[in-house]
């Protein structure tokens, strides 16, 4: 841990200043703690530095967001590591181009193994990246080799930081993975600064057929736009078979369920068959740990752009950009903070 993070760090409990109670600083880099604790100056919590991580999580998850931590530290442990298109599409994500990151400070809001902190590292930005499992221990070698990435164990519905620290968070495919996806985002939103940005998106679902008629779709799903009914009902149906699914696979072992995922990255290759699988990525291993994504973790909520677009309204942000998406919908919007 680096020892300029300390000053957009908060206890996650009560909001109060940390302060650095003891320290071990790793050699030859004067400013790096490698372990140590971290003491709230208000409610004198302590937490640990441990392997140049604070951690910053407040404890007492219940049995499901436990399992969901632990399925995800599964998942991004495996992850094959960063690969060559993160930065493109972290960019068509995020809706942003590569100039909003440089020299900005960014928050990865559940960045997991890290691979988008460290696109937009390399995008000339001050990252600090969040997570609440095992996996970002993925992320501290280089934290240790990078002045500008820092790395930091937490909980979004309870984030370790100062209200107003961030000209840019991004949180792409997380937000619906904790036991409440609106309390994460309101949380998530207080840390950004007035005229800063907020780049959210979630997993979707058919809902209205209103509004399903109107959401964005990409270019190359050409389909898709014409017989928007009909996609509809597909997602509706696919939704639908998930759901059965995941009644079943949130309850087995996560090594019984990473095994029944290879069968479904087998077929994520097969032409006509890939679109009942949760992965079509070219890469094999990539498209297991995607199924894994899908079926493991018991927390996995669904909304609509419009239920998006509220938030951000509710928040003080103006809406700038909405993102398309294929056949299954995915509400994503970028805003900027204007109180």
């Amino acid at each position: 841990m680096k020892q300029n993070l300390l000053p957009w760090l908060a206890c996650p409990f009560c909001g109060g200043n940390l302060i650095v109670s003891a320290a071990v600083v790793l050699e030859p880099i004067a400013d790096e703690i490698e372990t140590g604790s971290l003491s709230c100056a208000s409610c004198r919590r302590q937490y640990p530095i441990c392997d140049g991580i604070p951690r910053l999580a407040p404890g007492g998850l219940n049995a499901r967001a436990e399992k969901t931590r632990v399925a995800f530290g599964w998942e991004w442990n495996r992850y094959p590591g960063s690969l060559p298109e993160d930065g493109r599409i972290l960019l068509e994500e995020s809706q942003l181009c590569p100039q909003d990151f440089t020299g900005r400070r960014v928050l990865d809001a559940g960045c997991g193994m890290g691979r988008y902190a460290l696109a937009a590292l390399d995008m000339g930005a001050e990252v600090i990246a969040i997570d609440l499992s095992e996996s970002l221990r993925r992320l501290a070698p280089p934290a240790q080799r990078h002045p500008r990435l820092h790395v930091v164990e937490g909980d979004l519905l309870h984030p370790p930081f100062k209200p107003r620290t961030f000209d840019l968070v991004y949180s792409h495919g997380v937000l619906h993975h904790t036991s409440d996806t609106h309390a994460a985002f309101k949380e998530v939103a207080a840390l950004v600064k007035t005229e800063g940005k907020l780049s959210v998106w979630l997993y979707g679902k058919a809902g209205q057929y209103n509004n399903f008629a109107t959401n964005p779709i990409r270019t190359d799903k050409e389909w898709a736009r014409k017989h928007r009914r009909l996609a509809w009902m597909i997602v509706a149906i696919r939704h639908f078979i998930s759901d059965c699914i995941r009644a079943v696979s949130t309850r087995l072992p996560i090594f019984v369920v990473y095994a029944l995922c290879y069968p479904l990255a087998i077929l994520g290759a097969v032409p006509g068959l890939k679109y009942i699988t949760y992965s079509v990525h070219p890469d094999f291993k990539v498209r297991l740990i995607e199924n894994f994504d899908w079926i493991s973790p018991p927390f996995q909520h669904h909304h609509t752009k419009e239920e998006l677009a509220s938030w951000y309204e509710q928040e003080g942000f103006v809406v700038e950009r909405i993102l398309p998406h294929g056949l299954v919908p995915k509400p994503g919007i970028l805003g900027r903070k204007t109180t």
